[in-house]
């Protein structure tokens, strides 16, 4: 008997586990195992999902992280700006045989959002769903705002409106901050009217519609330099309508949008149309226009601009087409400047340095206006950075009213700020002879900073402006000492200059004795200028 049951057993062992015979009969049961079957590759995620659930060793529970702590090594790394280390912990938790969370990966997702990276965004979206974790409020959120912030126009824009029609489609229903989201991504892409009919579904569905969301229309509004400021003006009534109270960021944008846009070929009745803003237009025989007031004033006495220095004067009337005016004085259509600090303080809006160095690029460009305004903003306490006396100087320096701009230094230095390098480049512009560039990069010196190729280039500009050989050679031996490395637009000037000088050199206008000198110049400019090139060519710093 024993000798039998080993017989069977050996006979077992001999069979092939599969045979290219079919069973004898298909119905004995001994013979099912035995059948060849035809094998499907698995596909990749199969393969990997059979590797860790086979093939992995499993890590004692004690030994691993819990939810918590893999989220908050991802926090730790978003924090430090290591978004790859903190992709790699969710990698960590697949190989511990953890599944990642839905926070887990929503931390991932407004971390490369706040980026402008659409497609990590969108591929961790992905993998969030295969992983069958349901989406929330914040993930939509963070994919909104990751075309909001992205630099691709094209890609975010086909991103925004698939994800839009996927939530429509399953029946998700957008909350305020959604909503909100959308406006300011259509608004950074430039796609007002898109913007417009996502506050319009958001009246429709009775979401409120709160200053935030006016906030992104203006910087809609901003992105048309046509007739961005239009826009602007209807946001700010429907403001007005709906009793939304500006904030700072509000107003600074509408000055942007006076600074960067203009009305378009459009008239006052096309703007503020009564059926828009639920109000008639006022006309007034005392008051300056004001289109910011709530009803918008207009004057039937007329204002007078000046266009090319001469006084044009224009009635303002429903028909009056703004932009002539509008360009000429920015603040004529809303009472003034005066008017405008006023209604900040009505509405408990204390204006700050950004608001100071907007408003300074839209008074007129002269010097009593430029110092009126500053006694204005001193009587008014506001708080002025080194960036707005920066702009000063730069503004005086472009009208050539050099002395003028250097004023400003004084002034900087009464207010304890110390210039920085922009200081110093704008206040190149103003030095037009050699030893006030000798005195700029003397100052720079002192400061601690390091002359740039910027500034540098500023000088040699002026020089060559100037004819002024000396001082043009001069800099090149700054830069020769200091080992300065030119950029090339600073050789254009120089390469421009020598062919100045050789053509002013061989003209028969000039007297005999002008061209000796001419001629002495040019050949010390050009041994200077060969030396220095050749000194470069060596150190292979140019071709």
């Amino acid at each position: 008997m024993k000798l039998q049951h080993r017989s069977c057993i050996l006979t077992l062992l001999d069979r092939k586990f599969c045979i290219k015979n079919e069973p004898k009969e298909a119905d004995v049961f001994g013979d099912i195992g035995y059948v060849k079957y035809d094998k499907v590759e698995m596909d990749e995620e199969e393969e990997q999902e059979e590797n860790f659930q086979d093939n992995i060793a499993k890590i004692p529970r004690r030994l691993k992280p819990s939810a918590g702590q893999y989220a908050q090594k991802i926090k730790s790394y978003i924090s430090n700006g290591d978004l790859l280390s903190a992709l790699d912990v969710l990698k960590l938790a697949r190989e511990n045989r953890d599944k990642p969370t839905y926070f887990m990966y929503n931390l991932l997702i407004r971390a490369y959002a706040l980026q402008g990276d659409i497609k990590q965004c969108f591929s961790l979206y992905n993998k969030m769903k295969k992983d069958r974790l349901k989406p929330n409020d914040a993930t939509y959120t963070s994919l909104f705002n990751a075309c909001a912030e992205s630099n691709n126009t094209s890609i975010a824009l086909e991103k925004l409106n698939k994800l839009r029609f996927n939530l429509y489609e399953i029946g998700y229903l957008m909350n305020e901050t959604h909503y909100n989201t959308l406006v300011k991504a259509y608004s950074r892409h430039n796609y007002i009217i898109e913007a417009f009919q996502v506050v319009d579904e958001m009246r429709d569905k009775r979401i409120p519609i709160k200053e935030i969301t006016y906030n992104s229309l203006l910087n809609a509004a901003i992105s048309d330099k046509q007739a961005g400021m239009r826009h602007t003006l209807i946001i700010w009534h429907l403001m007005k309508k709906h009793k939304i109270k500006p904030s700072l960021i509000t107003y600074n944008l509408i000055f942007r949008a006076m600074r960067d846009t203009k009305f378009g070929n459009y008239k006052i009745s096309d703007i503020l149309m009564p059926a828009l803003i639920n109000t008639e237009l006022s006309i007034s025989e005392g008051s300056r226009p004001n289109l910011l007031s709530r009803p918008p004033v207009i004057s039937s006495l007329p204002i007078s601009i000046k266009i090319k220095n001469k006084n044009v004067e224009y009635v303002l009337s429903p028909d009056t087409y703004l932009n002539d005016i509008f360009e000429n004085n920015r603040f004529i259509l809303f009472g003034g400047l005066e008017n405008v600090f006023q209604m900040m303080k009505e509405d408990d809006v204390t204006p700050n340095e950004v608001t100071a160095s907007l408003l300074l690029n839209l008074i007129p460009n002269t010097m009593d206006v430029e110092n009126l305004f500053l006694q204005n903003l001193e009587n008014k306490k506001i708080k002025l950075d080194i960036d707005f006396y920066n702009m000063l100087i730069k503004r005086r320096s472009l009208r050539k009213e050099y002395n003028f701009a250097k004023k400003v230094l004084e002034e900087i230095q009464r207010k304890h700020m110390v210039p920085n390098i922009m200081t110093f480049g704008v206040l190149a512009m103003g030095c037009t002879r050699s030893k006030e560039a000798r005195e700029l990069l003397e100052g720079l010196e002192i400061v601690g900073y390091v002359p740039n190729v910027v500034i540098l280039g500023t000088l040699i500009s002026n020089a060559c402006r100037a004819l002024n050989t000396n001082y043009v050679m001069e800099m090149i031996r700054y830069m020769k000492v200091n080992r300065i490395t030119p950029n090339e637009q600073i050789l254009t000037y120089l390469n421009k200059y020598e062919e100045t000088l050789t053509q002013m050199q061989l003209s028969k206008r000039s007297k005999f004795k002008k061209r000796l000198a001419l001629k002495k110049e040019l050949e010390s400019f050009t041994t200077e200028y060969s030396r220095w090139k050749q000194q470069l060519d060596d150190k292979c710093v140019i071709k």
